[in-house]
């Protein structure tokens, strides 16, 4: 199985594809504790967490599973505004987006460790023209 993670940045938001792919052989069955299938944190380029998605989040306390064939795939979007939890507009500069995927096993099997992926893109100074 393949965790991994691309940014497209635009002058006011991040959009965010995440994407887990089976690569083996046989097919995969994903179980999440609940209906969040994915998490994510931004940090500025001193190492301080600006962003948390699921802060403040509420998600559906049931099991949920899915099933990966062999070469499947599954994709996630998030759309960050550039804003703090606390909604203040973080500065141009860059930024990393470390993210992992909620699974609490894989084929019945307990995972101690939730797949991770770390990339880093530049946030563009606000576009003040049009407030």
């Amino acid at each position: 199985m393949k965790w991994d993670g691309k940014v497209t940045v635009d002058v006011d938001q991040a959009t965010f594809t995440f994407t887990v792919k089976n690569n083996s052989e046989q097919p995969i069955i994903l179980e999440f504790p609940t209906s969040q299938s994915y998490d994510y944190s931004v940090y500025n380029a001193q190492g301080e967490r600006v962003y948390h998605f699921s802060k403040g989040k509420m998600f559906l306390q049931a099991l949920q599973y899915k099933t990966l064939n062999k070469g499947e795939q599954i994709q996630f979007e998030s759309i960050w505004n550039y804003k703090t939890n606390e909604a203040e507009r973080v500065p141009a500069g860059m930024y990393t987006v470390n993210a992992i995927l909620t699974i609490r096993k894989i084929n019945d099997t307990l995972v101690h460790s939730q797949p991770s992926t770390t990339f880093e893109f530049y946030i563009p100074a606000e576009n003040t023209a049009f407030k």
